[in-house]
């Protein structure tokens, strides 16, 4: 299929438009054409594009001497569907999109919650020519439609009970494919509607009638015109919503403490009262020391792990053992009552319970291709985790620098770890096993959420525990002869020191920040918007000046950082 890509873009001299197309599943690049100039401002871009892709996903980029120098916002890239069935040629005339002003309504929280609606391929058309039409309209809500209505009889004659629906395609961006030879008129007017909300009639965008003249077309011709946003009428969006953390979510069926299957049915009772964000405490795991002490959510041993107390043992297995399974019972139904949880002995349990599951019929498990798939899609983070859970419990405590051995996790270990044929591997694979439940409970929330229009919002510490995974594995990434806090403020008249390792930034950014990368990936598996806690205007530097910066002032602080002319954060930041 012959496909001419043309945009409007105004260079200076020594610059080049670029076209990238981009992989619809992950949106990565696959590759780039360099454009030709067509006419003053206009560029282009002919290729050869297989009728079988039906949809083609592209943004634009400017390039100088060979460099990328901009490009577009590529959230929402430029989406192209070959659905002509006759068509021999695709003309499309697009517009440069940079960052609107409302990119929050394309964020995950609203595309795959408040406003969730189902996407579609433009259905294949048989007409011997075509003109398609595209626009973004942001503001639709669930339930909506956006329809297209002009001056055409083929428009409805400016008659909005006649008005043409359109395919959400792409997220909030609405396409149609018309029949060329219906249109009457070279100059066509419309506009776009709103259809199927509350009210009774459609609503209108505002601004003058949209406007195409259109060319003779021959036969096979398809014309796309990407148009500029529609906006309508409406007051942007106010939502609701309430923080609770996991563990307070215990229930009738709770084992002591809330879990990812209470996570449900709070979620039930957001929606029911209106609200449209649920946003929790911290979930990664933080068993250092199996205590109580280790209740506090925001001092994880891993970044990415889950912790096990939220495992819902009511989606699990029955336990074969009747004896044990009525022991667990009884056990659940005194720890259910209790007026405070009793941190210890519901791990305790919990553990004890996943241990004699594993043994039941975890080999069976770890054979299945749906924990392959999970083991092969973590296996960067969950083998190092494992391994720090193992060593942990055998040496009786997570300080890894106290460990006899293992101070660090050779290639060696993590390759074995890794191999199911293995001793090493049969070590640690309960931890995969309990992961893998507990992975596939809070998508199940998480989906679950999403299908109740319910933001599900995550909270990420913005420390890691000097005893933790990342810091034995990745110690590079920390200044670990460093403690992280605060200066004193309206909350602590002396500041806080909060014991955290503070980060070496210089590293990160020379790798550009792969470390949190990695994290925000994995949190967004869980969550459609979080929040990361608490990037505070001073840390503690490596000299020592932590004291000083809990007795200072707030401008003292900031001197005494300079002074150790280490890197460090100057801004306060909730996302």
């Amino acid at each position: 299929m012959k496909v001419r890509f043309n945009i409007e873009y105004g260079t200076v001299y020594g610059e080049n438009l670029v076209l990238n197309i981009v992989n619809n599943a992950d949106g990565e690049k696959v590759a780039s054409h360099v454009m030709k100039p067509a006419s003053d401002k206009v560029w282009k871009c002919d290729l050869d594009i297989p009728a079988k892709a039906g949809q083609v996903d592209y943004y634009y980029s400017v390039e100088r001497d060979g460099k990328e120098t901009r490009h577009e916002w590529t959230v929402i890239t430029h989406r192209l569907d070959l659905n002509a069935a006759k068509a021999t040629r695709y003309t499309t005339y697009d517009h440069w999109n940079d960052m609107p002003d409302d990119s929050y309504l394309y964020s995950s929280a609203f595309t795959d919650c408040v406003a969730l609606r189902p996407q579609n391929v433009l259905a294949k058309s048989k007409y011997p020519t075509i003109i398609q039409l595209k626009v973004r309209a942001p503001q639709l809500r669930t339930g909506e439609v956006l329809g297209v209505v002009g001056n055409e009889p083929t428009l409805g004659d400016w008659n909005e009970d006649k008005a043409l629906k359109m395919t959400e395609h792409n997220h909030n961006e609405w396409v149609i494919a018309l029949d060329g030879a219906a249109f009457r008129k070279a100059f066509v007017e419309f506009k776009f509607v709103i259809m199927g909300g509350k009210g009774k009639n459609a609503i209108w965008e505002t601004g003058d009638n949209r406007t195409v003249l259109l060319p003779v077309l021959k036969e096979g011709e398809h014309i796309v015109y990407e148009l500029q946003q529609a906006y309508f009428p409406l007051y942007p969006v106010k939502l609701a919503g309430t923080v609770v953390p996991i563990f307070s979510l215990r229930s009738e069926g709770s084992f002591g403490v809330g879990d990812f299957g209470d996570l449900k049915l709070m979620v039930d009772w957001v929606a029911s009262t209106g609200q449209r964000a649920l946003q929790v405490l911290p979930i990664n795991d933080t068993t250092i020391t199996h205590t109580w002490s280790d209740s506090y959510p925001y001092n994880s041993i891993s970044i990415y792990a889950l912790h096990p107390q939220y495992m819902d043992l009511r989606q699990l297995p029955k336990l074969a053992d009747k004896k044990r399974a009525a022991e667990f019972e009884k056990l659940r139904k005194e720890l259910n009552v209790l007026p405070q949880i009793d941190y210890e002995r519901v791990n305790k349990a919990k553990r004890e319970y996943m241990q004699l599951l594993f043994e039941q019929e975890g080999a069976q498990v770890l054979k299945s291709d749906e924990f392959k798939a999970f083991f092969q899609a973590n296996e960067d983070w969950l083998v190092p985790y494992a391994a720090f859970c193992h060593y942990r419990d055998l040496y009786g405590t997570s300080t890894f620098s106290k460990w006899p051995s293992n101070h660090t996790f050779s290639d060696e270990e993590r390759a074995a770890m890794s191999n199911p044929r293995t001793k090493s591997f049969k070590e640690v694979a309960s931890w995969y096993y309990i992961q893998y439940y507990l992975d596939k409970q809070m998508h199940g929330a998480h989906e679950y959420a999403q299908s109740k229009h319910v933001i599900l919002k995550g909270d990420i510490p913005i420390g890691i525990s000097r005893d933790s995974v990342e810091a034995w594995v990745e110690p590079k990434y920390f200044n670990l002869n460093g403690q992280a806090g605060a200066p004193p403020d309206a909350f602590s008249t002396n500041g806080q020191n909060w014991g955290f390792p503070t980060y070496n930034w210089d590293v990160m950014l020379a790798d550009g920040c792969k470390w949190w990368v990695k994290r925000f990936r994995k949190m967004s598996q869980y969550f459609d918007a979080y929040r990361i806690d608490h990037v505070l205007r001073a840390v503690h530097c490596r000299l020592g000046a932590g004291p000083h910066l809990r007795q200072a002032g707030q401008h003292r602080a900031r001197e005494i950082c300079r002074a150790c002319s280490r890197r460090h954060l100057s801004h306060e930041a909730r996302v």
